[in-house]
C-alpha cells in the first residue's frame, strides 16, 4: 500500500470510528422506508432480516474504509445469499441497485456528519475508494442475481415476459415475435389493459403459482415481478377470475395504446403496492386512484410535505391540535360537522384552527394550503 493510500485509510478509520454502527443501520433502514415503499410495507420479521443485512453491510463498509483494502470475496457471501433470495422473490435488479445507491448516499452523509474540520482532506480522498467499493458491491449483486434468475425463471415465463415487453413498444413484430405470440395464444392488438395483482398474506412463490395458473386459464401475459404479478389483458379481468378470494388486490388500468403501456404497467404496480400497504383489497381502477399513484411514485416528496405541514404539531402538547386538523379534513372542511365529531363548541374549534395557523403557517382559507394539507393527512 502506498504512503498516500495509508494516509487515506488512516483518515477514513478516524472518521468511521466515530460512527455508531447500530445507529447507522437504523438511519439507513429509515431512509429505505421513506424512499422505497416496498420496504415499509414488509412484515416485521422481513424488516428485521433486512436490518440485520444492513448491519452486516455497514460493518463490511466500515472495515473497507478503515483499512483501505477491499474485503476478501468470502466476506461478500452473505450479500450473495441475500441477492439470491431477492432473485427468488422476483425483486427487480434495478430496485436492488437503487437500494445500494441510497445506502451510498446515507454512508456519505454519515461520513460528513462525523468528520471534523481537520478531516476535510481525508473526506476528499475517500471519494475514489467509495466509488470503487460501490462498483464492486454492485457487480457482486448483479452477477449473483442474474445467475440465480437464470436458474429460477421458467422457459414459459421467460418467453411470456419477452413478448410482454415487446408489446409495450408500438412497432410491428418481426417473424419470430409473431410466431411466439401465436404459440402463446396472444392476439397482437393495438392496445391492452395493464394489471397487477398482490396477495398480502401469501408468500412470494404463491404469486408465481398464480401467474402460471392465469397463463393456463387464458390470461397469457401474466408474469411475476417480485411478490406481485403484472400483465396485459385484451379482455376484462375480474377478481373472480383469480380464484383467490376478496382479500386479493387486482389493480387494473384502462385500455392503453402500446406506446404508453410501459408507464401504465408501472402505475398499476404502484397502485397494487399502495393497496397492500394501506389495507385495501378488491378490484381497483387506476383512474380512481390517481392521487395515490402520484404520491406513491414520489415517497420522498410526500414525506417532506408531511413533515413541513404536520411536523410543527408533532409534539405531545400539540396532539389536540393535530387531532383537530385531522378531524377537519375527515369532515370535508365542514366546521359544524367537525365540532360535532370533536364534541366541542364552534368557538373552541375556531380558536384551535387559529392556533394551528399560527403554529404551522398554514392558511386554512387557501385552496393551495388545503390541498397540500389533505395530501399530507391522507398519506400519513
Amino acid at each position: 500500500m502506498s504512503e498516500r493510500a495509508r494516509g487515506t485509510a488512516a483518515g477514513g478509520a478516524a472518521i468511521v470510528a466515530r460512527i455508531g454502527q447500530r445507529e447507522a443501520a437504523l438511519e439507513m433502514a429509515a431512509e429505505f422506508a421513506s424512499q422505497m415503499p416496498a420496504f415499509a410495507h414488509r412484515s416485521d420479521a422481513s424488516r428485521a432480516e433486512i436490518f440485520d443485512g444492513l448491519a452486516r453491510s455497514i460493518r463490511r463498509w466500515s472495515l473497507f474504509l478503515a483499512t483501505g483494502t477491499m474485503p476478501a470475496e468470502d466476506a461478500f457471501e452473505p450479500l450473495r445469499e441475500w441477492a439470491r433470495a431477492r432473485a427468488t422473490e422476483g425483486v427487480r435488479l434495478e430496485d436492488l441497485l437503487r437500494s445500494f445507491g441510497l445506502a451510498h448516499q446515507v454512508g456519505w452523509r454519515l461520513l460528513r456528519r462525523h468528520a471534523r474540520e481537520d478531516d476535510a482532506q481525508a473526506l476528499l480522498e475517500l471519494v475514489g475508494p467509495l466509488a470503487e467499493y460501490v462498483d464492486h458491491v454492485s457487480a457482486v449483486v448483479t452477477e449473483t442475481y442474474l445467475a440465480e434468475r437464470e436458474l429460477l425463471v421458467s422457459e414459459e415465463e421467460r418467453r411470456t415476459r419477452s413478448l410482454l415487453e415487446r408489446l409495450c413498444v408500438d412497432s410491428p413484430l418481426d417473424t419470430a415475435e409473431s410466431e411466439l405470440a401465436e404459440h402463446l395464444g396472444v392476439p397482437v392488438e393495438p392496445a391492452y389493459m395493464p394489471f397487477a395483482i398482490v396477495m398480502s398474506t401469501r408468500r412470494p412463490h404463491s404469486h408465481a403459482a398464480l401467474a402460471a395458473r392465469l397463463r393456463r386459464s387464458g390470461w397469457r401475459l401474466a408474469v411475476t415481478q417480485g411478490d406481485c404479478i403484472v400483465g396485459l389483458s385484451w379482455e376484462p379481468l375480474e377478481l373472480v377470475d383469480l380464484g383467490e378470494g376478496t382479500e386479493t388486490v387486482l389493480a387494473i388500468g384502462d385500455e392503453t395504446a402500446r406506446a404508453e403501456l410501459s408507464v401504465a404497467l408501472e402505475e398499476v404496480a404502484v397502485l397494487a403496492e399502495y393497496a397492500r400497504g394501506s389495507g385495501l383489497s378488491g378490484r381497483l381502477q387506476t383512474r380512481e386512484h390517481l392521487l395515490e399513484i402520484l404520491l406513491a411514485r414520489s415517497p420522498g416528496l410526500a414525506g417532506r410535505l408531511r413533515e413541513k405541514l404536520l411536523g410543527p404539531l408533532g409534539d405531545a402538547d400539540q396532539s389536540e391540535l393535530a387531532h383537530t386538523l385531522q378531524a377537519l379534513i375527515r369532515c370535508r372542511l365542514d366546521r359544524t360537522a367537525t365540532s360535532a365529531a370533536l364534541h366541542v363548541h364552534r368557538n373552541t374549534l375556531a380558536y384551535r384552527l387559529r392556533r394551528i395557523e399560527e403554529i404551522t403557517g398554514l392558511d386554512l382559507a387557501s385552496p393551495h394550503d388545503l390541498a397540500c394539507l389533505y395530501i399530507a393527512i391522507e398519506q400519513a
